[in-house]
């Protein structure tokens, strides 16, 4: 192999990482299961059973916190209505196994937790304002398991 092939052949290796860097990001540009809730309806706590986990490695997207294996797209999008209350917005997951939390805001803002309760993420938005948030639950390891991610306000 001659010098010139292997630096034209590295170069084209490291231009094309960032292609490949951002293929393994969450993203939202495809909606997960509907929920809407409002203030009050979340007031008393609302459950949906979902499957943790997936194939995407969330520690290796820099722009994003956390760690953990999730799927590309949310596993929900919830419409939320905050009513003009104040109230905090709790999104919490409790699972068979060690699970994650990864939430994109309202306004846009990444959270992520793990292990709040144990091996279980909870996630409490103050003053939680009205729009679309985006939520994964994922598994910390490789393994997906069964568990119930719940949404309440306070």
């Amino acid at each position: 192999m001659t010098n010139l092939f292997r630096t034209t052949f590295a170069a084209a290796l490291i231009v094309s990482l960032p292609a490949i860097a951002q293929a393994t990001c969450p993203s939202y540009a495809q909606s997960g299961a509907g929920l809407s809730y409002d203030a009050e309806q979340a007031y008393v706590p609302q459950s949906t059973t979902v499957i943790a986990g997936g194939d995407l490695d969330l520690s290796t997207c820099a722009e994003i916190p956390g760690v953990g294996y999730i799927i590309e797209n949310p596993d929900f999008t919830m419409q939320y209505d905050a009513l003009d209350m104040g109230r905090a917005l709790e999104v919490r997951v409790e699972g068979d196994c060690d699970t994650v939390l990864l939430v994109n805001t309202a306004t846009g803002e990444w959270l992520f937790n793990d292990d709040t309760n144990e091996m279980n993420p909870a996630l409490r938005i103050a003053n939680a304002p009205s729009g679309q948030y985006d939520i994964w639950v994922g598994t910390y390891g490789t393994d997906t398991c069964e568990a119930t991610m719940t949404v309440e306000t306070f």
